[in-house]
């Protein structure tokens, strides 16, 4: 019965071709020295030329940007591209012409900063903590209201602090809204004296009139009903953390970030303008950064350099689905996933203030990411979208291509062992589908592809494919890999359920003496290249011939 279902499904798939059906994440491990691949090399040649394209014909009007792909394991970018619009190469305060450190505003970026900073002390051990514990205005206002109803009132006793990160509260996005003055003439009525905001619109509201205005407001939604975007959940999570550490927000972000990450063009405050993409002319305030610092910042979470790899791994996690099938939100990941050539996710942050916009987004399976910092008309997000567009369908095929070939050529081949009492051998390759190939597997002078054709009752070959999937384990000269046994696709006008990829479901359903037959591992050298594979249930270890 320890692997009925493994035979079951396996035994469905007879007389038709294996399709891919891996496991969700890193098809091949991470590619490395991404800067000096020649394949990789080539995309860049055609991401340039398409970006130079948008420009040319108008779909980027009017503004200024710096772009940088970067990895977690090379110490500079790997890729940069700039575009320096006419206003700022004519404008008298700023600088005339973009590049890696000219200073932008980051807007919504700084959450993505904000759960960094909870990161780097905790995790998300916090998320499951009412925020009012932190927040004494929320605590004074929570127990005048113990009974008030929930269609006038949030309950903010249930308002958890990872339901803030990931704008699953169910409340307000700003304080602030429209000046009475404009639209009284369109239908909206006079409002009273106390019914207008005495702040927000024309000036920023210090944290009494904030809570004041906060508390005041009905819930948009029930806690955990659905991801409703708030920038003032952000606010209140930016007031819990210094509670938390009881420090200021900047001193936090200082000494736990700016700092530690050497980012020199970072800051709370208005950098020199000297220094700065300033359209029209024009200086304002808000959060500041460069494509350089936002590139460190990005490889800083893929390499782990401030935070727990488990922490991390945990963190870049969806919290809850979207209506579109291809975004979910995190906290506070925007999250979107593509399918070519298989899925994966993209973990995103945009940013949008003013003449400014941004966006940040990284790929775990590939240990990459890129940074899009723009500025220059109304229409900037547009156009940060359709870069950041631009460089995600032309990156993430080619991470994949060139994670494919570098694991072919590190554990592609044949390993065997043969003396009087053994011969064995496993020889791999890999193809256009996910994961190495096993692509014949011989233990003891037996087919184990025949073995497991006889244990599904499968009479076709073709019906059965293995694949290594790398599995995040390791240690000095081991590295671990999942052994996925396909299962065939179903039509492609099945429904979800009949035509789910149940490989995690049926994964480790096959067992020889409490070792699983999915369990590899590869000996590595301290290049990174195969030495031996060990198929962990067959007590064999196989040198590479």
């Amino acid at each position: 019965m320890m692997y009925s279902i493994w035979l079951l499904l396996l035994a469905s798939v007879n007389a038709q071709q294996a399709t891919a059906c891996p496991l969700f994440g890193p098809a091949f491990p991470a590619p490395t020295a991404l800067s000096t691949d020649e394949t990789f090399l080539s995309a860049t040649k055609e991401l340039t030329s398409k970006l130079n394209e948008a420009i040319e014909n108008g779909d980027l009007p009017s503004v200024s940007f710096a772009l940088q792909i970067f990895t977690g394991q090379e110490p500079d970018s790997a890729f940069s591209f700039y575009h320096t619009d006419d206003l700022i190469k004519s404008g008298a305060v700023g600088v005339n012409e973009v590049d890696g450190n000219s200073i932008f505003r980051i807007g919504s970026i700084s959450k993505l900063w904000t759960m960094f900073l909870y990161m780097t002390f905790g995790g998300i051990r916090h998320f499951h903590e009412p925020v009012s514990k932190y927040i004494p205005e929320i605590r004074a206002n929570q127990s005048s209201l113990q009974s008030a109803n929930a269609l006038d009132h949030v309950k903010w006793e249930d308002v958890a602090i990872g339901e803030l990160a990931s704008h699953q509260a169910g409340i307000l996005n700003n304080y602030l809204g429209f000046q009475q003055s404009t639209l009284q003439s369109q239908g909206f009525p006079i409002l009273s004296e106390s019914e207008q905001l005495t702040c927000g619109n024309t000036r920023q509201c210090d944290r009494a009139e904030f809570f004041d205005g906060v508390l005041q407001r009905r819930p948009l939604a029930a806690t955990s009903h659905t991801p409703l975007y708030s920038n003032s959940g952000f606010q209140i999570l930016g007031y819990a953390l210094e509670s938390m550490l009881d420090a200021s927000y900047e001193d936090i972000l200082v000494d736990r970030l700016i700092k530690p990450l050497n980012l020199t063009r970072s800051s709370l405050h208005a950098p020199d303008p000297d220094l700065a993409a300033i359209p029209y002319n024009e200086t304002a305030g808000g959060i500041f950064s460069s494509a350089n610092d936002m590139a460190t910042f990005g490889r800083a979470i893929l390499s782990n350099t401030l935070i727990d790899p488990a922490v991390t791994r945990r963190w870049l996690k969806p919290s809850a689905h979207m209506a579109s099938l291809r975004s979910s939100v995190g906290a506070p990941w925007e999250i979107y996933s593509y399918s070519t050539p298989r899925r994966v996710d993209l973990y995103g942050k945009a940013g949008d203030l003013g003449l400014y916009s941004s966006f940040i987004g990284l790929s775990p399976d590939h240990n990459a990411g890129f940074a899009v910092l723009v500025a220059g008309s109304n229409n900037s997000h547009q156009s940060t979208a359709l870069i950041s567009d631009i460089v995600a369908d032309t990156l993430l095929p080619t991470l994949d291509t060139v994670a494919r070939n570098q694991a072919l050529e590190r554990f592609g081949g044949t390993y065997k062992l043969v003396t009087e009492d053994t011969n064995s051998s496993i020889t791999i390759s890999a193809d256009d589908r996910p994961g190495l190939h096993v692509e014949s597997w011989i233990s003891n002078s037996v087919d184990m592809y025949e073995t497991l054709m006889t244990l599904a009752k499968v009479s076709d070959p073709s019906a059965i494919s293995i694949r290594l999937q790398p599995n995040g384990l390791q240690s000095s000269g081991r590295m671990g890999f999942s052994a996925v046994i396909y299962t065939l696709g179903t039509p492609s006008d099945s429904g979800p359920i009949t035509g789910s990829c149940s490989s995690w479901m049926t994964f480790d359903t096959f067992v020889y003496g409490n070792v699983g037959l999915s369990e590899f591992e590869f000996d590595v050298d301290d290049n990174g290249y195969a030495t031996s594979i060990s198929p962990r249930a067959l007590r064999i270890t196989l040198p590479k011939a």
